[in-house]
């Protein structure tokens, strides 16, 4: 598909829906941001992967040390969030927002956090198999700032077209959804003014423009020749996200488990005071989603006397909530703080995730009874 060399004149180009590594996306927000660099008119882009915001945040710190050749780059921090009813994207985010919540509660805690709340690909409905969902006609209901009227996922021909149709007053924007770099750009939003507060004010006035258009057979065929080509899988990791320590002694990944309403969360490397933040932050907020946690803990080499503070919270977190918390395949490190803290016995635990899986799912149908 050919593409518009410039925007249109006193308009600038977005791209409000792009996916990393971090998610389901096959490129490194640097391969982003380098694509953006050479490839693409857009000026300002989100990364919005699924259900963490640690794709957008390292695009943003990596863009400022690199200024020299992202400058004119404006790096948006967003997250495509899995709602009860649907995928919500929000920008202009500063905090983790979990997966699990009402569309309603979501819409607020974007706004909560100054940020803009978009329906993506509200009446998708050829790719629900593979967790592609929309919000379908709570864009009618809630106070979205947006809806996507132009999605170019080559499935979303006729549904960018009834969201069109439906979007009302509200602003309508076209993003790439872009798991793979050949599609970036395919779709955009254009809008008066520059920067990424020309984009904010454009979208709360509804002045944006949705162009572009869905990528097609040849777009798609070029992506799996290069794929295979590498010796990487053709279609992307689904329901597996990722969250990092800013101290760099950490990585969470997060495996959705919609049968049970849970997260497996494998956390790897070192639990001390420097990362427990974060690990912290992601069970509470999954807890107070009513999203019940399965906890990995083959892959912890370290656990500080703060990270078990993490644990405790995710624990007490779960029972007022009333869901699920189970520890699974405890590595040795962990077994001996937790026995030194005289709280091994005080956990759930189970020898792996499957097991894990059966005590929750034990658990979920006796409360039910």
């Amino acid at each position: 598909m050919s593409r518009p060399i410039t925007a249109t004149p006193g308009f600038s180009r977005a791209d409000l829906h792009v996916h990393t590594s971090y998610s389901d996306g096959t490129a490194a927000p640097e391969d982003v941001l380098n694509y953006y660099a050479l490839h693409s008119d857009v000026s300002v882009f989100a990364i919005t992967d699924h259900n963490t915001i640690d794709g957008a945040l390292h695009a943003s710190r990596f863009a400022a040390e690199h200024e020299d050749l992202f400058g004119h780059l404006d790096v948006i921090v967003g997250e495509e969030i899995s709602t009860k009813e649907g995928h919500v994207v929000g920008i202009f985010l500063s905090e983790w927002i979990p997966p699990g919540l009402s569309a309603g509660d979501t819409v607020d805690a974007i706004h909560a956090q100054g940020g803009l709340a978009i329906a993506a690909h509200p009446y998708t409905s050829w790719m629900k198999f593979s967790g592609l969902v929309g919000v379908g006609d709570l864009i009618q209901k809630l106070p979205f700032d947006a809806v996507e009227t132009v999605n170019s996922n080559f499935t979303e021909v006729f549904a960018n077209r009834k969201a069109a149709r439906r979007a009302g007053k509200l602003a309508r924007v076209g993003s790439s959804d872009a798991h793979f770099l050949h599609a970036i750009g395919c779709a955009y939003t254009e809008f008066p003014g520059s920067g990424a507060e020309g984009l904010r004010t454009a979208v709360r006035e509804a002045t944006t423009v949705a162009g572009g258009a869905c990528y097609g057979a040849a777009t798609l065929a070029r992506f799996c020749v290069d794929r295979l080509r590498n010796g990487k899988w053709i279609i992307p990791r689904r329901h597996r996200v990722r969250r990092e320590s800013q101290a760099g002694e950490l990585e969470i990944r997060i495996h959705e488990d919609s049968s049970l309403d849970a997260a497996v969360l494998a956390p790897v490397g070192r639990i001390d005071a420097a990362s427990m933040p974060e690990l912290k932050q992601t069970l509470t907020l999954l807890t107070s989603a009513r999203v019940s946690v399965i906890l990995d803990l083959s892959g912890v080499h370290f656990l500080g006397s703060p990270g078990v503070t993490a644990l405790v919270a995710g624990l007490k977190g779960a029972r007022q909530a009333g869901v699920g918390f189970c520890l699974a395949k405890l590595s040795t490190p962990c077994i001996q703080t937790l026995s030194a803290a005289r709280l091994l016995s005080v956990f759930p635990r189970a020898r792996d995730v499957g097991q894990a899986r059966k005590q929750l799912g034990a658990d979920m149908a006796a409360a039910a009874g």
